[in-house]
């Protein structure tokens, strides 16, 4: 088998990783403005070429994005992130990303029905209690709800995944879907896929999840 020799890294290369670590440890979140050329050359101690080098290398990834007259602004915690929002953006038929939303979620609540622990329990129990305060928006309780379901099921790269889809549908429909998980119908089938997590039903937290998704569905706009 032919060996490969070990190619030394460039320093634009270099530079790019240490911005994607930044990224993905979230000292720069979602939807932040990145510092200015000037300071990133000042913070990584290089000169402009290397810094546009690194900064064009995340915007193609999808990482980045430029705002003339504006900045740079971080748009995903990562490579997949970054390409699962990009072809959820491309994706023009609201009911095939639920569809995917759907068989996503159904695995997540099987698995987290067998495999939650006590304390994650807990959590997914402390995330119903806030939908039922109603102290904020609709959307954002609920989705906090289904997060703490998906962080439960065991599984981080479909936890990561489900995230993204969920995240493109609040921000997407998030005026459309505000109030409606406070529909006294939403809340009582939230309250029965929690029912089902308690007793490790696994069957029933996938039906549930089907009728929500339903539910979902029924309030966005006609293809």
């Amino acid at each position: 088998m032919p060996i490969r020799k070990p190619v030394r890294k460039s320093l634009s290369r270099q530079v790019l990783e240490s911005m994607e670590s930044l990224i993905r440890d979230g000292e720069w979140a979602v939807g932040q403005r990145i510092p200015s050329e000037p300071e990133l050359m000042r913070l990584f101690q290089v000169g402009h070429n290397t810094v546009r080098e690194a900064v064009q290398g995340l915007v193609h990834t999808g990482m980045l994005c430029v705002r003339p007259g504006d900045g740079t602004y971080v748009t995903a915690t990562d490579k997949l992130d970054a390409a699962l929002t990009n072809r959820l953006c491309e994706e023009s038929v609201p009911a095939r990303i639920l569809e995917a939303r759907l068989a996503i979620e159904q695995a997540v609540v099987a698995l987290a029905a067998r495999r939650c622990t006590p304390a994650e329990l807990a959590d997914i129990e402390a995330a119903w209690a806030r939908c039922g305060e109603r102290t904020g928006r609709g959307i954002e309780d609920d989705m906090a709800f289904h997060i703490a379901i998906a962080d439960a099921a065991g599984n981080p790269l479909l936890s990561h995944i489900y995230r993204v889809i969920v995240d493109y549908l609040r921000s997407q429909f998030s005026d459309l879907l505000a109030e409606r998980q406070y529909d006294p119908s939403a809340l009582s089938l939230h309250e029965e896929l929690l029912q089902a997590l308690r007793r490790r039903d696994e069957a029933s937290a996938r039906n549930i999840v089907a009728k929500i998704v339903d539910f979902d569905y029924s309030h966005l706009p006609a293809e």
